[in-house]
């Protein structure tokens, strides 16, 4: 799977997510230093305050998706996204512990890629309510290559209970989950 055609981009979609420290902070740098190196962020979801998912004792992480697009290659991505997570001081420690930066490519134009520690889509989307209910609220319609499948009917299939957006005032009140 080779990079993009010169000129060429392609639409990404990213997960952030944060648990250790100043959590929006992370977040907030990372999108900078995602756009620093290239990638061209075109929406982002609210953030949201989620529960620990496959280790549940640590603290809430603070959760986002954005829509981003790319001339790297899903290789040359996923070395970028791995570089900034140590960057930014990440350490794996343990699957699924506390972190202070986490990127999950998501998706990669329509492409299924399953390659040796490479891939796309993303395959825990399908059973992450922290992912799809961010993923909802900025690309509903996107369809899911693999599953054929859109995100607003993924979304259906999940329990967000616990998931707090966090919201512009403008906001407050708005429902979470599938209409």
């Amino acid at each position: 799977m080779g990079a993009p055609l010169p000129g060429e981009k392609v639409r990404i979609f990213l997960s952030l997510g944060s648990n250790v420290g100043d959590k929006e902070t992370n977040l907030s740098r990372c999108r900078a230093i995602l756009q620093r190196e290239g990638i061209k962020i075109r929406k982002t979801s609210s953030l949201y305050l989620t529960p620990p998912w496959g280790k549940t004792d640590q603290p809430e992480f603070l959760n986002q998706v954005i829509e981003a697009e790319t001339a790297l290659s899903p290789r040359e991505l996923l070395f970028l996204i791995k570089s900034i997570e140590r960057k930014m001081g990440r350490e794996s420690r343990e699957k699924w512990g506390p972190r202070i930066i986490d990127i999950d490519i998501l998706f990669y134009g329509d492409k299924i890629i399953e390659e040796e520690n490479l891939v796309i889509p993303h395959p825990l989307i399908a059973e992450r309510a922290f992912v799809l209910l961010p993923l909802h609220e900025i690309a509903p319609e996107l369809l899911h290559p693999g599953r054929k499948e859109k995100i607003k009917d993924l979304l259906q299939q999940v329990d967000t209970k616990g998931i707090r957006q966090l919201l512009p005032a403008y906001n407050q009140g708005k429902q979470l989950g599938p209409p």
